[in-house]
């Protein structure tokens, strides 16, 4: 029974760590997954930016029973995430602001690719929103109408 529990444990560690690269090669264009050490200097275990952006990240934890981070042999019983973006305060401080957050146990990791996935996807179409705005500022020559000739087009 217990090698099964922890057969369980690492498969659904293998899916998220493998559904996450999935995720950031399919928008590999606009956000980068890092692994990060939460007691020590990260976010969490893993980590979602956006390219070119250091006021938003996605978060994922890793959460354990029974054990904590230095046990070699831990296996992760459900996970917490959390969507944050840095806010700057009056005393010009910039500090991270979670967004959104939740916990998700090990057996509904798909659900946790699914608000990653979905993260990413929002970072992806507002980047191409800031990329069409900026290709279409006012004074830029796409924002002129086309010149057309012929007869009666003078």
């Amino acid at each position: 029974m217990v090698d099964e529990h922890r057969q369980r444990l690492t498969r659904n560690m293998d899916i998220l760590t493998h559904g996450l690269e999935q995720i950031a090669q399919d928008y590999a264009r606009h956000i980068t997954l890092a692994e990060e050490d939460p007691e020590t200097f990260g976010a969490g275990h893993y980590v979602l930016y956006p390219h070119g952006r250091t006021d938003l990240r996605f978060a994922i934890e890793e959460r354990y029973i029974d054990t904590d981070w230095s046990d070699p042999d831990r296996l992760p019983a459900s996970w917490s995430w959390k969507a944050q973006t840095r806010h700057q305060r009056s005393d010009g401080s910039h500090p991270w602001v979670t967004t959104d957050h939740g916990v998700v146990p090990s057996n509904a990791v798909h659900q946790l690719l699914g608000y990653a996935q979905k993260w990413a996807a929002t970072v992806r179409a507002t980047k191409l929103r800031e990329g069409f705005f900026t290709h279409m500022r006012p004074g830029t020559r796409r924002d002129k109408p086309p010149h057309l000739e012929g007869p009666g087009l003078s």
